[in-house]
């Protein structure tokens, strides 16, 4: 049966709704308003408002004048005074848990549990609330429970307390996460020492720590990555023999297989699966780098590198450590996406290969022999788009090991890169470091690297020299430009040197460099007798006698003329121009300080190789006679050689530094090499010269000792050829010959 609704009709039935809507809205206001407002409000501050009331009948007592009133005020009294206590305990109670709250807040913003202009905490926050809680509920019970309780205290407690099946549970997690957020605070020294004193000495807790890197459920994400950075922060307290799963522990956060597991729950599934992989990516890579750091720390020890190389699951673990160089991730995918955790495993490399011992030979064999790394890690110093310091210099550190490594037979001598690799990357080094077009401070460390390749092995000195024909050019080039870097030219200064005292074969290259090296002798050593080393500064400040105390007095009679509080201000002006004048002298003195030692090392490089040539190509009076005329040319008597050794010998007498007994010691040998001249004579130059370095040899002999005791190598520290007292007493003896020999005469023949 259909019903016909007239458009009218139908318009008034809304107009009726409508004015019903409006009427039924009015009274829920009046109800909110009238009812239930006043109710909440006596529900939260009822209290308060029953003292607040309590407390205006006490003072004010009209309970009237009858006799009935009379018996009722003392009991009115009683009744207001305890409803006025009880308000007050309640106002005590709502203000000691507001200020509690304010005081969890202030120590979470303390410890940077999402505070100001951090990432939001609450889990950190909650832990913190926590924390005092049991604090305060300890105090009620015992106050001497909370004697020595402090945060860190709580989260080991809380941790320990957990059972072994139930790591990702609150307590442990919530423990995780203080030692984390504590950890990560480099300035709270005093709770990382706490920290390392309770949570290293406790075989049980690092245990569990350890195995909760093993969690690989999509729940236990935060608590694993807790766990990695605080075992990452105390891997240098951990002994492997103490944990034998530790190493199967370490290798789940290197194996992506088992940090992003595909057998996801249930309720995981309706994830978004674009956010989910690219957190698990994350997630994967912060673990990585973590568990990179643990067994970088680790490899620092020796019994933990003798565990780990010498059983089939640390070489596994080694090899995933390297993965990320081997499988060259920095040009195959991306620089950025994976240049931490490449610079983690170079510097795990890098500690490998420099490990001594038997151990450290069975480390480098399974770096250096890894020809895929070895290929990365020239890639690096060959890509423009490694451009990080840190990853140049760890690749250079480690590629320099080669040569020793092959010279110890570390290296596979069957394969090609104990030779031909060797061979590419000296060239690799020779290139840069020639390239002005390349960063400066790749240079430098390329120009270092060779200087130590050339003076380790005759080989390496011989790919140098036969790099390029221009390599001898270029080094000599880059040695006699005063203008360029001093950097670049003490490593040309000290690759020269090396060169010419290991390239021995008699070959075309041997005479050039034989050649090049006659002319660099006098221009290097005219530049090094050039230096004022006797010269003494005037002190800044110093004017004509007299001259300070006209203009101090004209200052004085000017200053006392003036208004009182203009002259002081003008004093504190003058004060802190002067504050700022003598900050300015004390950056310049600095700057002057950080120059005169790279010169003395630059000076210190020219001689020694200056006295590397000497010692071949000087060999009689009338090779150091044309060696005198080359350096000044014309200077006739004027010119003495040992004059100027004189004067080299007293100007680094003055000071006891260690770069002016290094300059002794190649002074003395020069001096040597010119007592030993055939044809030389003893005269006045030479004894005056002897008498300065035995006056300079006493004055060195505190510091030297003080540096042998230091010395890390004691049978090349104290080798008699590196030992000043011994060069001069060396040289002593020669002199004492050669003036024996000068005035002996020679004997006659009788004639019958």
């Amino acid at each position: 049966m259909l019903v016909k609704v007239e458009k009218g009709s139908f318009c008034r039935m809304e107009g009726v709704r409508l004015m019903l809507a409006r009427v039924l809205l009015v009274l829920q206001l009046v109800v909110l308003v009238v009812i239930l407002s006043p109710l909440a409000v006596f529900y939260l501050f009822g209290l308060l408002i029953t003292a607040g009331l309590s407390l205006w009948r006490l003072l004010q007592r009209d309970y009237g004048a009858g006799e009935e009133a009379a018996n009722l005020a003392p009991a009115l009294n009683v009744l207001y005074s305890l409803a006025l206590v009880q308000g007050a305990l309640f106002f005590y109670y709502f203000t000691s848990r507001l200020l509690g709250r304010r005081l969890a807040n202030l120590v979470a913003g303390v410890y940077r549990f999402g505070g100001e202009g951090e990432e939001e905490d609450d889990g950190g926050r909650a832990s913190v609330v926590e924390y005092m809680r049991q604090t305060r509920n300890g105090c009620e019970k015992d106050p001497s429970s909370v004697r020595g309780r402090n945060l860190v205290t709580f989260a080991v407690t809380m941790m320990k307390e957990s059972s072994s099946s139930s790591l990702s549970s609150g307590d442990y997690s919530s423990g995780a996460r203080i030692l984390d957020k504590l950890l990560s605070q480099a300035w709270l020294r005093e709770q990382h020492e706490l920290i390392r004193q309770l949570v290293g000495s406790s075989t049980d807790l690092m245990e569990k720590l350890l195995q909760t890197l093993r969690c690989t459920g999509t729940r236990d994400r935060g608590v694993r990555e807790h766990a990695a950075r605080i075992v990452a922060h105390l891997a240098g307290e951990i002994t492997l023999a103490r944990f034998p799963q530790g190493i199967r522990c370490i290798y789940s956060l290197l194996d992506v297989t088992t940090t992003t597991p595909r057998n996801q729950q249930q309720d995981d599934d309706n994830d978004d699966d674009d956010d989910d992989s690219a957190q698990s990516s994350d997630h994967y890579k912060k673990l990585m780098v973590q568990g990179l750091v643990i067994l970088h720390k680790l490899a620092a020890a020796e019994h933990n590198r003798r565990i780990i190389i010498n059983s089939t699951q640390g070489r596994q673990l080694l090899s995933m450590a390297m993965a990320p160089v081997s499988a060259d991730l920095l040009h195959r995918i991306d620089h950025e996406a994976w240049n931490d955790i490449v610079a983690c495993s170079l510097q795990l490399m890098c500690r490998l290969v420099t490990a001594p011992g038997e151990t450290g030979d069975k480390l480098r064999s399974q770096v250096l022999n890894d020809k895929d790394a070895i290929g990365t890690m020239e890639r690096i110093l060959n890509c423009d788009g490694c451009n990080e310091k840190r990853l140049y210099i760890l690749a250079i550190n480690i590629l320099t090991q080669l040569p020793m490594a092959a010279k110890n037979k570390v290296v596979d001598e069957a394969s090609s890169m104990s030779v031909e690799s060797r061979r590419k990357f000296t060239k690799l080094l020779l290139l840069i470091y020639t390239d002005e077009e390349k960063d400066a401070f790749m240079r430098q460390m390329a120009g270092e690297a060779l200087a130590m390749l050339s003076e380790r092995s005759k080989s390496d000195a011989t790919i140098i020299l036969k790099a390029s024909d221009s390599t001898l050019k270029d080094l000599t080039a880059m040695l006699l430009d005063v203008n360029s870097n001093r950097g670049y030219r003490i490593c040309a200064a000290e690759i020269l040197e090396h060169l010419y005292i290991r390239y021995t074969e008699q070959d075309g290259y041997l005479n050039n460099l034989t050649e090049a090296m006659k002319d660099v002798l006098p221009k290097v050593l005219g530049e090094i007798f050039l230096v004022s080393w006797t010269h003494k500064e005037k002190q800044p400040g110093m004017t004509e006698k007299g001259t300070e105390g006209v203009n101090f007095s004209a200052q004085k009679a000017d200053i006392e003329s003036q208004d009182p509080v203009a002259c002081q201000h003008e004093k504190v002006k003058e004060e802190n121009e002067k504050v700022k004048e003598e900050n300015e002298k004390v950056k310049e003195q600095d700057e002057k300080v950080k120059e005169q030692t790279v010169d003395m090392k630059l000076y210190a490089a020219l001689l020694s190789l200056s006295e590397a040539i000497f010692q071949r190509l000087v060999n009689d009076d009338k090779d150091l006679a044309e060696l005198t005329d080359k350096i000044a040319p014309g200077g006739g008597t004027a010119f003495s050689f040992a004059g100027k050794l004189k004067e080299m010998v007293e100007g680094n007498s003055e000071q006891a530094t260690a770069n002016c007994l290094r300059m002794l010691k190649i002074t003395t040998r020069m001096i040597i090499s010119l007592i030993n001249l055939n044809g030389a004579k003893v005269g006045a130059d030479l004894e005056s010269l002897m008498h300065s370095l035995l006056k300079a040899s006493e004055k060195m002999l505190e510091l030297e000792g003080f540096m042998i005791f230091s010395s890390s190598d004691r049978t090349e520290s104290t080798n008699p050829a590196n030992i000043l007292a011994s060069l001069v007493k060396e040289a002593q003896e020669l002199l004492e010959k050669k003036r024996q020999a000068q005035t002996t005469p020679a004997p006659s023949m009788e004639t019958s």
